[in-house]
């Protein structure tokens, strides 16, 4: 067997190494569109274009293409038979498979996370909350949607690999462009006592209490979003 050729490159040239450039951008650019959706910052049913896209997050058309593609093949977006791009609109029975699956393995990942806390992740979580507080007194709508999807995600990364993050991260996905639809006075104040007691069933590392005060809070918000008539008026 002949050895391998090594690509050659002089000292001035720097190493030879494959070009990633491109794919770091297509990456960069998917992750980006991901957490949107996962956020909130798309709604139900609203066509999104790669020119969009390119404008939003200031990247090039080819990368920002190829990112698209791969949400569509991952089931983020959808293309409609007229061609265009749009995000995926979500039935109720969907809505309430969505719901069952985070309860469980997003109780699953709070309940392991018990194990790999420590108090400086107390600080951090709180911080977070108090980042949402402040976003409800601004009206901020984003700034709450971003700090409450770390706030969760700070805790689920203490218990879980990444691989059950990609899986709770598709379910995000999925259900974050209903979650605008939760955000009325009485959910957000019954959320920010859950996210209390989520600290504090961290601290006392008491798993059961943590996956309870996760399970309400996902549940809480789902029904204040079957209450919405504009997603469901036939509750079909």
């Amino acid at each position: 067997m002949n050895d391998y050729a090594w690509p050659s490159a002089s000292p001035e040239d720097g190493p030879a190494l494959a070009p990633v450039s491109s794919t770091t951008l297509r990456e960069q650019v998917t992750q980006a569109v991901r957490s949107a959706l996962m956020m909130g910052h798309f709604k139900p049913g609203q066509t999104v274009t790669v020119k969009s896209l390119c404008s939003l997050l200031h990247a090039s058309v080819m990368p920002t293409r190829e990112a698209v593609n791969r949400l569509i093949a991952e089931g983020a977006l959808e293309l409609r038979a007229n061609r265009t791009v749009a995000v995926p609109a979500v039935s109720l029975q969907e809505f309430n498979e969505l719901t069952q699956l985070r309860c469980l393995i997003e109780g699953l990942a709070g309940a392991q996370a018990v194990q790999a806390f420590r108090p400086a992740h107390t600080q951090a979580l709180l911080a977070l909350e108090r980042q949402m507080a402040d976003a409800v007194a601004c009206q901020d709508i984003d700034a709450y949607l971003d700090a409450n999807a770390r706030f969760h995600f700070t805790i689920y990364a203490l218990g879980t690999t990444a691989y059950t993050r990609s899986i709770i991260e598709k379910l995000w996905v999925r259900v974050g462009p209903l979650i605008r639809y939760c955000l009325t006075e009485s959910g957000l104040e019954a959320s920010s006592n859950l996210h209390q007691t989520m600290i504090d069933g961290l601290a006392r590392r008491d798993p059961q209490a943590l996956r309870q005060a996760i399970e309400s809070d996902i549940l809480g918000a789902a029904q204040t979003i079957r209450r919405s008539h504009d997603l469901w008026p036939s509750g079909a």
